[in-house]
């Protein structure tokens, strides 16, 4: 008895479902919200997946570098094989976000004004995860401090010039960071 109750209400349930004007477009209204929701979550998962990609250590930095200028500096004619090491300045740098409060007060005795500033400033943290951390405004790279490149094809002085200018335009150092050997 009690069965044949709820299958009943569902029915009814149903049936008055049925009845509202414009049923099918209620349907895909809430489809097109399911869709929405599931898409937004797979959006978000995939952007702090990048988010946790593109932060890199030093030294994953450097050999990035490294791959890069490698393969460039191995396109110009006559290079031959080419192997580079860089040498990083520092590590990555943080810039993070403040609140600064500033307060200036003024004293005069006898004639002379005396002005004190004083700032103060305050990281700004967020919550992630029940964690808190600062929040980071500018994140700034390495500045390459030397670079060491071997070239087969580096015996040949206007390959060896054609490196160096490759070098100083792309990671913009002066000439003197760079040294060129001859290799195999």
């Amino acid at each position: 008895m009690y069965l044949v109750d709820t299958k009943q209400k569902k029915q009814g349930i149903w049936e008055k479902l049925k009845n509202i004007k414009h049923f099918e477009i209620i349907v895909v209204i809430v489809f097109c919200a399911i869709l929405l929701l599931i898409y937004s979550s797979t959006f978000s998962s995939k952007n702090s997946e990048e988010n946790t990609l593109t932060a890199l250590t030093t030294e994953e930095y450097a050999e990035y570098l490294e791959n890069k200028l490698s393969y460039v500096l191995s396109q110009i004619n006559g290079a031959g094989n080419v192997s580079v090491m860089i040498t990083l300045s520092c590590g990555v740098e943080y810039v993070y976000a403040t609140n600064t409060t500033e307060e200036t007060t003024s004293q005069t005795v006898a004639g002379t004004t005396t002005t004190q500033t004083t700032t103060e400033e305050e990281l700004i943290f967020t919550s992630q995860g029940g964690k808190d951390s600062p929040i980071i405004i500018k994140e700034n790279l390495p500045k390459v401090s030397g670079v060491l490149i071997v070239s087969s094809g580096a015996s040949d002085i206007s390959v060896m010039m054609e490196l160096q200018k490759a070098v100083v335009a792309l990671l913009e150092i002066d000439a003197n960071d760079i040294e060129i050997l001859v290799g195999k």
